[in-house]
């Protein structure tokens, strides 16, 4: 897998190179631009490997402490809303502070914008995507729910599959790195925590969840 995802951007690379060097390719602003996003794929995709790899192997370094999920879902709603009203999807906050969890509030934040990433992108032009909070004695809660293409049963798990693709189709250009999924998962692990997708099924949308232990 880690090898079909890095072959894709090199080709590339290499051709416009080749091009470059022969003289059938202007070395114009495209085409290095071009070029730059290839090699920032390459980049993000390196060093998403190398966090995942730390994660699951348990060696990220993490700060336990008590974290205010209310306020930290806050922040990173504030920190997505420009990204969110070009295409006029709304962001609400729901929930019943104090909501307080034992985690990492860097890693805690990291995890709910992938979430949030994803359902923006996924999500259909003047929908609605509702990031919600909630606590119980024993866990605390942060779920993104949006109104998007909604899972399969099967799907429910694949998604947090390495470089798993709901659309094969989709160009990975247009998204991320495509282990971002896996990250999340193995970061609540590590946390002492899970994380998982809920959707009524294909058009209707889906949850994806981070429950910790409560502080």
């Amino acid at each position: 897998d880690v090898a079909h995802e890095l072959r894709t951007p090199l080709t590339t690379i290499d051709g416009y190179l080749e091009g470059l060097e022969d003289g059938v390719i202007e070395a114009s602003d495209t085409t290095w631009r071009l070029l730059r996003a290839e090699t920032g794929r390459l980049t993000r995709l390196v060093s998403d490997l190398a966090e995942l790899w730390h994660a699951e192997s348990h060696q990220l370094p993490l700060r336990i402490e008590a974290v205010d999920l209310d306020a930290v879902a806050r922040e990173v709603v504030d920190r997505f809303g420009p990204l969110a009203s070009p295409r006029g999807i709304a962001i609400n906050l729901a929930s019943d502070p104090p909501v307080v969890a034992r985690a990492d509030r860097d890693r805690v934040a990291q995890v709910l914008a992938n979430y949030l990433s994803n359902a923006i992108r996924h999500a259909p032009s003047g929908s609605m995507v509702v990031v919600s909070a909630g606590m119980n004695e024993e866990t605390a809660t942060l779920a993104v729910t949006d109104q998007g293409p909604g899972l399969a049963a099967e799907e429910l798990e694949a998604v947090f599959e390495r470089f798993y693709r709901i659309d094969p189709a989709r160009s990975r250009a247009a998204g991320g790195s495509g282990i971002g999924l896996a990250i999340v998962r193995a970061l609540a692990e590590a946390m002492g925590g899970r994380a998982w997708a809920e959707s009524p099924g294909p058009g209707s949308g889906a949850t994806f969840r981070l429950e910790l232990p409560a502080a």
